[in-house]
């Protein structure tokens, strides 16, 4: 489970895993038969490294994560619990999750469960990711070897795209001004560093993180990501096992919610006799979100805005 050589230290390690308990309670290991669990979302490894010393021997542990830094940080962190079961770690993004499963040989798994998006490794360091604070290039991916750069969607979309990116993610009321503003500067200068693009929205201050926001949302393919990966993820979980998605956005969980209410209907479409023939697979835990307690919160306020969801297959 090698991946390349990056310098970290203890620092790295800051992430403080939420609705941990609640998670583990969701992830079944048996001891009489193989267990195979995913974490799309692999972080610092603080909820694997819980499931993983549950797991036995003959057990698979597959884990995802787009940043080869976090990647590296998770394997050190694994590697100190001396796991049991057989460790791979994918240095993919979620939305990958079927097509690098068969590369592997997995076809069907266990239990399966998303972290989104951000660790507070991402929160912390402006000069990797999104930050207004301080001056650094326009990037924003969290995968660096894919997609397009934030600095490359600002200089290169219309300004109804970014009218459209800038409402639809984050709902910013000045999302039709600050396109047209956008649009109108990059014709003088391109945007190349975050500076050049908070100093066009100093007029709006409210606005900021909003359109920061929903730039990296759009760089990083957040939500086509979820759309994609948690229909996959259903598919190849075997009878009676669960799929649990923790989220921070209200746009996160309503991507889950919709996909996971879908999979309790036999029927989904609109016609007087059903035509689409659709089997419901899933079992939810709760028609309501699994929220942080008032202790966790307190000692993590990053958890404050977590929205948990758990269902079961049943087909």
């Amino acid at each position: 489970m090698t991946v390349k050589n990056i310098e970290i230290d203890d620092k790295d390690n800051r992430h403080i895993s939420v609705l941990l308990g609640e998670l583990i309670d969701s992830i079944e290991i048996f001891d009489n038969r193989q267990n195979i669990i995913v974490d799309c979302t692999l972080w610092m490894a603080g909820h694997a490294i819980q499931i993983i010393n549950k797991m036995w021997e003959w057990d698979i542990f597959i884990g995802f994560d787009a940043d080869d830094r976090n990647l590296v940080l998770a394997e050190a962190n694994i590697e100190k619990q001396k796991p049991k079961p057989k460790i791979i770690l994918i240095n993919s993004n979620f939305i990958n999750l079927k097509e690098e499963l068969i590369k592997v040989g997995i076809k069907k798994i266990t239990g399966i469960y998303y972290d989104l998006w951000l660790s507070s490794l991402h929160l912390d360091e402006a000069e990797r990711w999104f930050s207004f604070m301080r001056e650094w290039p326009l990037d924003m991916r969290l995968d660096k070897n894919h997609w397009k750069t934030a600095k490359e969607i600002i200089n290169s979309y219309t300004a109804s795209q970014l009218r459209e990116i800038f409402m639809k993610y984050w709902e910013s009321s000045q999302s039709n001004k600050i396109s047209h503003k956008i649009v109108e500067l990059r014709k003088q200068k391109k945007f190349e560093t975050t500076f050049d693009l908070a100093d066009i929205i100093a007029g709006w201050p409210k606005e900021k993180s909003k359109i920061f926001q929903a730039l990296r949302i759009e760089t990083n393919k957040e939500l086509e990501a979820m759309e994609k990966s948690i229909p996959d993820a259903i598919d190849l979980l075997e009878k009676d096992w669960n799929i649990f998605v923790i989220s921070f956005h209200s746009l996160e969980d309503r991507i889950t919610k919709n996909i996971l209410r879908k999979e309790t209907k036999d029927c989904i479409c609109t016609d007087l006799i059903c035509s689409c023939h659709h089997k419901k697979s899933l079992k939810l835990h709760s028609k309501k979100p699994i929220l942080p307690s008032e202790e966790e919160i307190k000692y993590n306020p990053r958890s404050r805005s977590a929205k948990a969801r758990w269902a079961t297959k049943i087909i």
